[in-house]
């Protein structure tokens, strides 16, 4: 018997520390024998498992066999650096696994395993956060003796290799690696569970910020390292995720007097833009090297100033009691002056009063050229502040110009429809591309819809050609034993399950889904399902059944608002006819919907020649112009969404869409609203499809969202986002009136917790608006309800609104913002609402940028109250604006 069929048997149980020995015991022609085999064993293992990935076990066999047989540096690297070889982080046994690669790479002389080490770190990924091939490094580096790697990975491997802080000073890698903590990224996310915990919290023992103060108050490390090293980090930027460890590490630091005043200038230049973490930490010690008497003037101007330009008001008010506290006790009254002027600029009135209160307090000590800065920038301020600045510094000059017409919002410029699939190699890469990654809407028909028309000229040949790229870029896909089909129905994937279907020649379900969508029930064993995605289920299942038997699909867009040409829908149903088929009912009823309101007489003309039922069904809907637009109604209801006894929901909100379509029921069950049957199963809004609702009637957008109000304008979707603004984007670019529905979907969508969401929903506020679409009052009044109802955070909202009138919907912003304030205003001796005071501020910018006029009851009511609350003083200001 070989050296290698001992060794093979070794692989083929898994056992490591058996092929360690065998390994370790070869001449060199059993090595090289051993080494040759490697390759084509790993494919073998490979073949034998179901999905190609090995066992744990015979994963640890294979390194180990390819550590000790493989002689050059580089390809004993590659070897332990392969995908397919990649040993997963189980302490125990990854520390038995590197205990065996030390042996059976011993034989060799330290140069060459700090070699393999060191090539080994190079491919360490930041990702990888400490992964095996780490420990694998750490083993190898440690056992030869070798110069530390000091790779982006390895680095970030050793911060969170689970090294115990009590022990950390004995850490062979702490000299080499702590500068470079601070250099790396990735670092700071790696510790961000101590620093969000809390160094105490954790105990002493696992805190690496405690262990490295102890350590260098002990003198094992430089101070001025980790110091200098956390403003250095800071300097680099970050999010506060990744910076939070380091400012505790600074603050854990005690920073001494000498050592601030040292930094000083680093610390102010982080005062702009550093995250408010960081930022915090910096003014402290800004203002702790101004009460020493260490900050010359520049410098003080230049800090102050950047925290006046932060957009967190409690830098503001700190900055703003800094200057009033030292503008006589630094001799610095100019500079404070100067300072102080960019506040009055501010849209929040508190701060413009105490800024105006600073400028007048110190307004006996300014010098003749700050006096005129400051009538200067007076002219900005509302009317009764201005006087109070001409009274201390002399009178102020009225702009001599009205203010320019302000821009509106950006023109609507609508998305086009992708060009049709033109050859069966681009449908091949397309194919590919969306099993990889489930693709929008668009991307979606537009494959199905190449898949009917390439597969009824040639099946066999378009099946075949799907094939042969699946089995080389997604293999996994074809094993029918796996989980790949499985995946494709429940989470509703098109065009795989139409390629699947024929692939395994399995019995389409579009029977089934017909009934569903006729039912109230989705099939056995399911909960109810909304009716427009059961609508979506029969047809993705009728489309799948279609390839391969109709040349053609009628609903496929042919713009990128889901709207189907009326000429081509014509030309679609002729090409039918002249083959003797029959569109499905589903793919009929969607096209139906697709078509757009308004219809050439001469296509209406030409669909009466059409002689099928399916294109006398089309030429009536022509003739009789479309649905007709239904009264939709929709409410906030003064309670969250709860279940009542069996079950059964009553929804936050009352939604009522009356449909009508005698000639087609189809259309009618589909679009009419509410639906009976909804119970506590219902609302799982991110296992549906709503990114394809707007496109399933894309000329009567408010009935869609009739039909989207209980998914995205409740907690849920609020909280966690399920696509709010590309669903939103959609409706701005379909048809049709907007109402209430649309409106609350906003109001609510507005408030999203995920910043990336409300920014998709400020774009299609902008689209609707700059169609002249945007339900402005009925989004307002509905944001009002949700806030008084206490379910949304209107501080969210008035930032996505400020957006929007940045941008340039300033008259619709004050639609919307005029329409909120009478239900969010409170009555004498409530509370507002957080987030009122904000609203008020920006109801009178975006008032007095458009010019309106005209008060709100409300509005003076509160303003009438008197008081120093901010509540009053905004709504003061605003009534002021209003009636001026």
């Amino acid at each position: 018997m070989s050296a290698w069929d001992d060794v093979r048997k070794a692989l083929e149980t898994g056992d490591g520390e058996l092929t360690a020995r065998l390994v370790a015991a070869l001449d060199e022609p059993g090595r090289r024998a051993v080494a040759k085999e490697l390759p084509g064993e790993l494919k073998r293992l490979r073949a034998e498992t179901r999905l190609g990935f090995l066992e744990e076990a015979h994963i640890h066999a294979l390194l180990v066999a390819g550590a000790g047989t493989i002689n050059g540096a580089a390809a004993a690297a590659t070897w332990l650096c392969r995908a397919d070889l990649r040993p997963r982080l189980h302490i125990d046994t990854i520390t038995a696994l590197c205990r065996w690669l030390c042996d059976v790479t011993s034989r060799h002389p330290d140069e060459w395993r700090a070699d393999v080490a060191h090539r080994i770190a190079a491919r360490i990924q930041v990702a990888e956060e400490g992964g095996a091939r780490w420990h694998i490094v750490a083993a190898l580096v440690t056992s030869a003796g070798a110069a530390v790697p000091v790779t982006d990975g390895f680095v970030v491997g050793w911060a969170a290799s689970q090294t115990r802080a009590q022990t950390l000073g004995d850490d062979p890698f702490l000299d080499a690696l702590v500068p470079k903590i601070f250099e790396v990224d990735g670092v700071g996310a790696v510790l961000s569970r101590e620093a969000v915990q809390g160094a105490w919290n954790m105990g002493p023992e696992y805190s690496w910020s405690i262990a490295l103060v102890g350590l260098a108050r002990a003198g094992r490390l430089e101070r001025g390292v980790l110091l200098d090293g956390c403003v250095n980090r800071f300097l680099r930027g970050g999010t506060p995720h990744t910076l939070r460890w380091f400012v505790q590490l600074h603050d854990a630091l005690e920073t001494t007097d000498d050592e601030v005043v040292a930094r000083v200038r680093d610390y102010a230049r982080l005062l702009p833009a550093a995250p408010s973490i960081v930022a915090e930490l910096a003014l402290r010690e800004v203002r702790r090297a101004d009460d020493l008497g260490r900050l010359d003037e520049p410098l003080f101007e230049e800090a102050a100033g950047a925290v006046l330009f932060r957009p967190e008001k409690k830098f503001l008010r700190a900055a703003l009691s800094w200057l009033d506290r030292t503008a006589r006790q630094r001799d610095r009254v100019d500079a404070t002056l100067r300072t102080v002027a960019a506040v009055f600029s501010s849209d929040v009135l508190d701060l413009q009063e105490r800024a105006v209160r600073i400028a007048v307090k110190h307004a006996s000590r300014a010098g003749d050229a700050v006096r005129a800065q400051i009538r200067d920038a007076a002219e900005v301020l509302p009317a009764d502040l201005r006087a109070t600045i001409g009274a201390a510094f002399g009178e102020i000059a009225t702009a001599a110009e009205a203010a320019p017409e302000p821009p509106g919002p950006p023109p609507f410029t609508p998305r086009e429809s992708p060009a049709p699939i033109g050859s069966l190699t681009e449908l091949v890469d397309e194919y590919i591309a969306s099993v990889r990654r489930e693709p929008p809407w668009r991307t979606v028909e537009r494959l199905l819809g190449a898949l009917v028309e390439f597969a009824y000229r040639d099946l066999d040949g378009t099946m075949e050609a799907l094939r042969q790229a699946m089995s080389e870029h997604v293999p996994w896909f074809l094993d029918r034993d796996g989980g790949s089909h499985l995946y494709s129905y429940t989470n509703q994937r098109w065009v795989e399950l139409a390629v699947w279907r024929h692939l395994y020649q399995q019995p389409t379900l579009a029977g089934d889904a017909r009934n569903s969508f006729l039912s109230h029930e989705e099939g056995e064993g399911h909960g109810f399902w909304p009716r427009m995605e059961r609508f979506l289920t029969w047809r993705k299942h009728e489309a799948a059944f279609a390839v391969g038997k109709l040349p053609v699909l009628l609903a496929t867009p042919t713009e990128g608002s889901g709207h189907v040409d009326p000429d081509v829908l014509v030309g679609r149903l002729e090409r039918l006819e002249r083959a003797g088929l029959q569109p499905g009912p589903a793919d009929l009823t969607q096209a139906l919907l697709r078509l757009p309101r308004d219809i050439d007489a001469s296509v209406t003309a030409r669909a009466k020649g059409l002689k099928s039922e399916a294109g006398r069904a089309v030429a009536s809907w022509l003739a009789e112009g479309g649905l007709a637009d239904p009264d939709v109604e929709c409410r906030v209801l003064d309670q969250p969404t709860h279940t009542l006894p069996g079950d059964k929901l009553r929804f936050s909100h009352h939604v009522l869409a009356p449909v009508e379509a005698l000639d087609h029921p189809d259309v009618a069950r589909l679009c009419a609203f509410p639906e009976e049957g909804w119970s506590e199963k219902n609302l799982h809004p991110g296992r549906y499809h709503l990114s394809f609702w707007p496109s399933v009637a894309p000329s009567h957008r408010e009935i869609v969202a009739a039909h989207l109000v209980p998914q995205l304008a409740v907690d849920e979707a609020v909280d966690y986002g399920y696509g709010q603004g590309a669903v939103l984007l959609d409706l701005a670019e379909a048809d049709g009136p907007t109402g209430a529905a649309t409106g609350t979907i906003l109001a609510c969508s507005l408030t999203s917790r995920d910043p990336r969401e409300r920014a998709g929903v400020v774009e299609a506020l902008l689209a609707f608006s700059g169609r002249g679409h945007l339900p402005a009052a009925e989004t307002g009044a509905a944001l009002g309800q949700l806030v008084v109802h206490g379910r949304i955070v209107l501080s969210r909202a008035v930032k996505a609104l400020t957006s929007a009138a940045d941008a340039g919907a300033h008259a619709d912003v004050w639609t919307t913002v005029a329409a909120a304030l009478p239900h969010v205003l409170p009555e004498p001796g409530e509370r507002a609402p957080a987030g009122v005071p904000d609203l008020l501020a920006l109801g009178t910018r975006v008032a007095e940028t458009t010019g309106a006029r005209g008060p709100i009851p409300r509005v003076a009511d509160v303003a009438a109250r008197g008081g120093t609350s901010r509540l009053v003083k905004e709504s003061a200001r605003l009534h002021r604006t209003l009636a001026t």
